[in-house]
């Protein structure tokens, strides 16, 4: 029988997932807050608070809660509020009075709550859902209470314990393959998610091989980022601080398109420690395998299903626990679907490698789906009913359905195309597509005065009569309701494809149109989005008037099961060409 706890109607916090906190003597005095024998924690009621805190701020309420027995702490009150602007920011919580900040005796409440997220995924404190409060666990005691010697035994042994630290080093197990963030954050997490979508790292490599410009490589590695990667970066932080990993230089060449492309990036290798603490929590003759703690909030971080995701994984993972840690698919499907789920088996198995890509040992076969962790018991809250997908989420499976070889990590593109806020990272990801997966030579470009990609068949390309090499000017749009493709937009696509034509340095001094081979004379246009509404064709037709060059409008969901087709060889480069006729792109059956 799977247990629910029913909570208040706020929702849940974000717990399960960590970036920026870091800095293992401030995870320690966070724990010791918690602890009122620590020396740490009299000083924080003794001094500290009564230095940084005003009375208007919390203070009284900070030192009566401080000193209450047993220990419970709410989570405004440990977290605090922000200041608008930053620059005026006042101490209002515990743990930003625990943690000394950089410029400030005291840290914001996001970075906090980073510091709180950490604590409670490692299993230091733990949340009280009913009562949105967090108190010490035995393992956060006999930290607070361990030799200098005991300290970090303790803390390695927490953090293993934590599926994604354990997903990292074991990425990282072999010394002689050093990993650069993007390469782990590419293999952290439910895959064709929004909250752990990644920057391409041949995307990455080819932008940097193209800049010389040292502000220029410094603005990709520092923009490029994505959340995986955040948490990568992250974790490798905290075993850097322990010794079991190490940086180091890696030398990379990438296929990017058709192009060989080089450069070097940070990256992170496995130390003989590093090796010793995995094997240990692995289990051997001398030590037990290590078991793993997880949260209802680590399956799932952003989007609109968020919760719904979040349910339905919960009850896949708690069902192989209560099954003795083994079932089929079918039976899964099953139990899912007397709890208000109606998935399919491809869903749920994406699901199941989503929860090897966080850090559970699980294998699954055709039919059969084995746990080989030992899970810690853990909540599912519930404060609303969570049994209704999205259109999206909708969208997405349908589609999932349809990919015969496509990765379902493209699956992601859905969710980016509806997010404006991220409307690099899906120019990126959709250039990647047709790169690596289409067979398409170009490169995204982006910036002033420049489309947003360019893409063309190569010399090798079919040279039957009628059949000859082409080249596409691409603009990428990201818009939540669907894009209109409004007079500006037109206009401006109108001036690319001018540029394109009359070469004019004079006139663009970017001469972004020197990345088409010189002796191509065959072009379009196209605009890539979520969905187009109203008259697109007529609007598409108008560029072509004026231009004498044809384009086309294509949604995500299209683009994603053209290039499975053509990946898979049922299409050709040229079949693409042919649908495109100033319409929004149609597939053919």
């Amino acid at each position: 029988m799977i247990d629910f706890i029913q909570i208040p109607t706020r929702g849940t916090r974000t717990f399960g997932w960590i970036q920026e906190a870091s800095i293992i003597d401030s995870l320690y005095n966070v724990v010791s807050v918690f602890a009122p024998d620590s020396d740490f924690h009299k000083k924080l009621v003794n001094e500290i608070i009564p230095s940084l805190v005003q009375e208007k701020d919390g203070k009284n309420e900070m030192l009566t809660t401080l000193n209450t027995k047993p220990l419970s702490i709410k989570y405004k009150l440990l977290i605090g509020t922000a200041f608008t602007p930053r620059s005026e920011s006042r101490c209002n919580g515990i743990i930003q009075a625990a943690i000394k900040g950089q410029k400030r005796p005291f840290i914001v409440d996001w970075a906090a709550d980073s510091y709180v997220r950490w604590a409670q995924a490692i299993n230091f404190i733990k949340y009280d859902y009913e009562n949105d409060s967090f108190s010490i666990t035995d393992r956060g005691l006999a930290l607070t209470k361990a030799t200098v010697e005991d300290k970090e035994k303790i803390i390695i042994q927490a953090i293993l314990s934590y599926p994604p630290a354990y997903r990292v080093l074991s990425l990282l197990s072999n010394p002689d393959n050093p990993l650069t963030k993007y390469e782990l954050g590419e293999k952290l997490g439910f895959t064709g998610e929004e909250g752990f979508v990644c920057y391409p790292l041949k995307s990455i490599i080819a932008a940097l091989a193209e800049t010389k410009n040292p502000k220029e490589r410094s603005k990709i590695r520092s923009d490029w980022e994505s959340s995986s990667d955040k948490y990568a970066r992250t974790i490798c932080q905290w075993f850097g601080h322990l010794g079991l990993v190490k940086t180091c230089k890696k030398e990379i060449s990438v296929k990017y398109g058709q192009k060989l492309v080089s450069d070097t990036l940070s990256a992170f290798r496995i130390t003989p420690k590093g090796e010793r603490e995995l094997r240990n929590c692995n289990g051997n003759s001398r030590h037990t395998k290590i078991e793993k703690n997880v949260s209802y909030e680590m399956f799932a971080t952003k989007g609109k299903d968020r919760e719904y995701l979040r349910l339905r994984r919960s009850l896949i993972l708690k069902l192989l626990i209560e099954n003795k840690n083994i079932m089929f698919l079918t039976k899964i499907k099953e139990a899912l679907n007397k709890q208000g789920f109606d998935e399919s088996l491809e869903t749920i198995r994406d699901d199941i490698l989503g929860f090897y890509n966080i850090g559970i040992n699980i294998q699954i076969s055709d039919h059969k789906v084995i746990l080989t962790d030992k899970i810690a018991d853990f909540y599912i809250p519930i404060y609303k009913n969570l049994s209704f997908k999205s259109e999206l989420s909708k969208e997405k499976d349908e589609i999932r359905l349809k990919l015969k070889t496509l990765s379902h990590s493209y699956l992601s593109l859905i969710d980016l195309a509806f997010d404006p806020k991220q409307s690099l990272l899906f120019e990126i990801k959709t250039m990647d597509l047709f790169l690596n997966e289409c067979g398409f030579y170009g490169r995204h470009l982006g910036g002033s005065n420049k489309p947003d990609g360019i893409l063309y068949t190569d010399e090798d390309y079919p040279t039957k009569e009628g059949i000859q090499n082409y080249g596409i000017i691409v603009d990428m749009k990201a818009y939540s309701k669907g894009y209109n493709l409004p007079i500006g937009q037109q206009d401006e696509m109108k001036r690319y494809i001018s540029n394109n034509q009359k070469r004019d340095e004079k006139i663009n001094s970017t001469k972004w149109w020197t990345e088409f081979p010189v002796s191509l004379n065959n072009f379009y246009f196209m605009f890539v989005s979520g969905n187009f509404k109203g008259n697109i064709s007529e609007k598409l037709n108008k560029i072509y008037l004026e231009t004498n060059i044809s384009g086309t409008a294509l949604p995500i969901e299209t683009a994603l099961i053209i290039a499975d087709r053509i990946k898979s060889g049922e299409i050709t480069l040229h079949d693409f060409e042919k649908s495109i006729c100033n319409t929004e792109y149609k597939l053919k059956r």
